[in-house]
């Protein structure tokens, strides 16, 4: 069944490659769409993110910005269905529903050379896992190891909680036990708990997008193990 993304992490990275959530953007139960900064914006600030044009004043999630149609902002970050490679790239991003510009991003990221804005499916940080997530593995240009990834690839999972950055950071491993790199920022806090609390959590490569390389083009699939 196709899945359906009614509500997407906004990142922006810094210039050191790091993801910061600056926002989230949602469809609302009549069909429109909304955009909302998160509160707290003072770590990406600290490191050079500004308001988006689109967006000047900083209107938090009880009082977004609302319109009928997807914001330009993220509308162009759609394939324009005059391109003629329009199919093969929702292949590739695994796009089920080519209709849904929701999916799309999600399952794309959004990313342009233009700027640093990349979108994500957004799990709250009591999910618990059941549903499998998909995510672009962070950091894999810190580890030399990544070069052996291929499509299918198992992989583990290592809590770093003595990571400068994120007390909640989670390495991801080869099953021989070489980082090849981290999971996402936006899921740090949820797969944390979940680790500390014993879970199993199954995790593997899916796909690999044709990315620039400095982006990381793997896409990793985590689930928890059901039986457990």
């Amino acid at each position: 069944m196709t899945r359906r993304f009614d509500r997407l992490v906004v990142l922006w990275r810094d210039a050191d490659g790091r993801r910061h959530v600056i926002g989230d953007l949602w469809r609302e139960s009549d069909g429109r769409f909304a955009f909302g900064y998160r509160p707290d914006l003072d770590g990406a600030r600290n490191v050079g993110f500004e308001r988006l044009p689109e967006f000047r004043e900083e209107r938090l999630e009880d009082a977004p910005y609302r319109s009928s149609y997807l914001f330009p902002t993220f509308a162009q970050r759609i394939p324009s269905p005059k391109r003629s490679d329009r199919a093969a790239l929702l292949r590739e991003w695994g796009v089920d529903d080519a209709d849904d510009p929701m999916e799309i991003l999600a399952r794309s990221g959004g990313i342009q050379l233009t700027d640093s804005l990349e979108l994500a499916e957004y799990r709250p940080e009591d999910d618990d896992l059941r549903r499998p997530l998909e995510f672009r593995l962070a950091g894999r240009r810190h580890f030399g190891a990544s070069a052996r990834l291929k499509e299918g690839t198992l992989l583990r999972l290592r809590r770093e909680p003595t990571n400068d950055h994120d007390s909640s950071a989670t390495l991801v491993l080869l099953v021989d036990g070489e980082p090849v790199g981290y999971v996402p920022r936006q899921y740090s806090a949820m797969v944390a708990r979940l680790l500390d609390q014993g879970a199993v959590l199954a995790t593997r490569t899916v796909r690999r997008h044709l990315l620039p390389e400095e982006l990381g083009p793997w896409v990793l699939e985590i689930s928890r193990d059901q039986t457990k």
